[in-house]
């Protein structure tokens, strides 16, 4: 029977695919990492091998770059398909280990990403700015997964794997710390990614460059509640808000959980800049319920954001019931990967 992640069992370096042999020698290497008790029970799912470079197609258009040509589109998601399947899979495992507290399926996420690790993912050339902004989501998913399961790391793996996340911050923070750059929603994803990497690792660098990704996007945000630079996205608008507010609600609730191993010290990113990320939540809101505002402001029909787009959602209902006031929108998908993963398990564990 033909394997569900068929489409992601290859590796791809500058866009070219290998074969299905090197996959099959990853699986083993996976099951071989697991006690073998575990390995008969629940067997890893293949994976594809490390990618150090990203020939990333850049579909992005306009004088700001807010608009997309949909044919670029289609060729980058197939350029990106192997990496973006890695996560995917990393992801869900470390999922299935925090709903069900069972080893095994954690144990899997970290072989992958120690495979990785000593593969120098995602540490070679970055064919635009596109692929910068790729290997931006694709850390996030990537620190969310080793967030999930670094309870049950050796020091081998840690040794491996968090000079590799490191790495890999330090490369995104590097494409992205022009003070000048405007509130958006690349830089709000680049503080999730930095902040998810600081605090999966404890390293203060990344969870400070983060933080200021995070209050600089906040600033950003006026006060008809949006970030005004997405708002020349057009038909795109509401799209570029909804997405900008996912990545800050799951950063304030990084923050909220805490830095440093432990998990002590939490603090309310809430409430910074008088509150921002509430009135954006509630335009944001508003606009998935009726976009006639945003028609209205940008002289465009709305591309209405949809499900995985939606998964925030799963942590700020459940953390503020009250401003939500049931506001959830018809087929919202509380899973992704970039956002952190099954964010209906994660927010049921971490929102008391």
């Amino acid at each position: 029977m033909r394997s569900p992640y068929a489409a992601g069992d290859r590796e791809v370096t500058n866009g070219r695919p290998y074969g299905r042999t090197a996959i099959a020698v990853l699986f083993c290497l996976a099951l071989a990492r697991l006690p073998t008790p575990t390995r008969a029970d629940t067997p890893c799912a293949s994976l594809p091998l490390p990618i150090r470079d990203l020939d990333a197609i850049d579909y992005h258009a306009g004088p700001h770059g807010l608009l997309i040509d949909p044919t670029l589109r289609t060729k980058n998601d197939a350029a990106m398909e192997a990496a973006r399947t890695f996560v995917r899979l990393v992801s869900a495992s470390a999922d299935h280990f925090v709903a069900d507290g069972k080893a095994a399926a954690g144990l899997c996420t970290l072989a992958g990403l120690r495979i990785w690790a000593e593969g120098g993912a995602l540490l070679g050339t970055m064919s635009n700015s596109q692929a910068e902004r790729e290997r931006t989501g694709l850390l996030s998913g990537l620190a969310f997964a080793y967030l999930k399961t670094r309870e049950l790391t050796t020091a081998a793996d840690r040794l491996a794997i968090e000079p590799w996340l490191d790495k890999v911050a330090r490369g995104v923070e590097a494409s992205f710390a022009d003070p000048a750059r405007p509130a958006n929603r690349r830089l709000a994803l680049v503080a999730l990614a930095t902040v998810a990497v600081g605090a999966a690792t404890d390293n203060h660098d990344h969870w400070s460059f983060g933080e200021g990704a995070y209050d600089q996007s906040l600033a950003g945000i006026n006060g008809d509640g949006v970030i005004e630079f997405e708002m020349m996205g057009g038909e795109r608008a509401l799209f570029g808000q909804d997405f900008a507010l996912g990545s800050l609600v799951m950063t304030a609730e990084i923050a909220a959980r805490g830095k440093g191993k432990d998990w002590q010290k939490g603090e309310d990113w809430y409430e910074r800049k008088g509150g921002a990320i509430h009135r954006l939540a509630n335009r944001v809101l508003d606009g998935l319920r009726d976009p006639a505002w945003f028609s209205t402001q940008t002289g465009k029909e709305q591309a209405m954001p949809s499900g995985r787009d939606l998964a925030w959602i799963a942590f700020y209902a459940r953390r503020f019931p009250d401003r939500f006031a049931g506001r959830v929108p018809d087929g919202a998908i509380f899973q992704s990967a970039r956002l952190g993963g099954d964010l209906a398990v994660l927010a049921e564990k971490w929102v008391r």
